[in-house]
């Protein structure tokens, strides 16, 4: 699930285990998950019973399992998953890790300390989470540098080096050092006279947001149509907010629901409220457009999508919804991204010129001697 990958492996590799790492997501994976998972369960479920099946025929004999008790199918994630893997003939442990209870979620990680005690465990935990953020830290620096880099690929370039320096990074002061040289390199990519050609807020299913292997790279194809993208989940910050130490988020999360109340009965029922909330925050910070990417058979994602047009509607912003499964392909994603975008500058350039229209009336009538009148006001506004 995108960097989560070195987290989970600095923090289990200082409690002493062995780390047997799945590839990369692949067309192999997606297709191992979707052959053995239930036909209309959703995409993250098939990908992720695929990166288990690669990893167990690496030799792991164990499988960590994120899980919840929210509103979202995760929570039946690992016991199915276990059964399919068991009844094609794998040997091994699965255990579950909730997120949404902070202690057992810290806690769990004892299980593979070797008898270490919480002064061991949480150091390893915490070393890890500041992985994970750093390699967010990143991504988010890619996002704001691509559709400005003065050297195509530059920014590509520029994240392998420095991820691979995160990955390596020893401890803590390193781990800083890199972050402070990483900035300073990303900010040295940008040429001063390129800009954006739109802003767009990606929104949607957490696992879809967070791996690009499986949402065909979403972020940097944006990026390289000259689009500065900003993704509403990220993973770091979930888990710091889950264990209680991010109030500010915790606010947010929760000024999302409150936001998407007008359009649903029972927000705090459905995690898909929250992309009505944020599509709404997007209006208000003067994002030009919102893409919900979600999984094809996601419950709460399709009950989002299934008022997003109102949103839309009620708050002029361009809405585009993308729902993947193992069927998508590159090019059908692409065609939909590049015609999205086109929409969103012409109509940028739209309301641009009516501003401008608006603007020269006004002036006009200011040299004859009237007033402007309410719909010359209206314009100008």
């Amino acid at each position: 699930m995108g960097p989560l990958t070195v987290a989970i492996k600095s923090i289990f590799r200082r409690l002493g285990q062995e780390i047997v790492v799945p590839p990369p997501t692949s067309h192999r994976t997606i297709s191992l998950g979707a052959r053995y998972a239930p036909e209309l369960v959703c995409m993250p479920f098939k990908v992720t019973l695929g990166n288990m099946i690669e990893g167990l025929e690496r030799g792991a004999d164990t499988v960590a399992m994120a899980t919840s008790h929210g509103n979202c199918r995760l929570g039946f994630y690992w016991p199915a998953q276990e059964i399919i893997l068991k009844d094609l003939g794998f040997q091994f442990e699965m255990i579950p890790i909730n997120y949404d209870r902070p202690l057992e979620f810290v806690g769990e990680f004892r299980r593979f300390g070797g008898g270490k005690g919480w002064k061991d465990v949480l150091p390893a935990f915490m070393f890890g989470i500041r992985k994970l953020l750093a390699l967010e830290e990143l991504e988010v620096l890619c996002m704001e540098t691509r559709p400005r880099e003065r050297e195509s690929g530059l920014t590509t370039r520029l994240f392998r080096k420095w991820q691979a320096a995160v990955d390596n990074a020893p401890d803590s002061s390193t781990l800083k050092q890199v972050r402070q040289q990483a900035r300073k390199g990303f900010l040295e990519a940008r040429a001063e006279s390129r800009e954006p050609v739109a802003r767009i807020r990606i929104v949607g299913e957490a696992y879809m947001m967070a791996e690009p292997n499986v949402n065909f790279h979403l972020q940097q194809k944006l990026g390289d149509m000259g689009v500065e993208t900003e993704r509403s989940y990220w993973l770091g910050k979930s888990v710091v907010r889950a264990i209680r130490l991010d109030r500010k988020g915790r606010r947010e999360h929760e000024k999302a629901i409150r936001d998407a109340t007008p359009y649903m009965r029972y927000p705090d029922l459905c995690t898909g409220c929250q992309s009505i909330g944020e599509t709404i925050q997007a209006v208000r910070r003067n994002f030009d457009g919102v893409i919900l990417i979600m999984p094809f058979t996601c419950m709460p994602e399709v009950l989002a999508q299934s008022v997003m047009h109102r949103v839309s509607e009620d708050h002029g912003i361009p809405v585009l919804p993308l729902p993947i499964d193992e069927h998508s392909d590159e090019g059908g994603i692409s065609t939909r991204l590049e015609a999205f975008v086109d929409l969103i500058v012409r109509r940028k350039q739209l309301k641009s010129r009516e501003a401008l229209a608006g603007t020269g009336a006004a002036h006009s009538a200011r040299a004859f001697g009237r007033g402007p009148t309410t719909t010359e006001r209206l314009g100008a506004g």
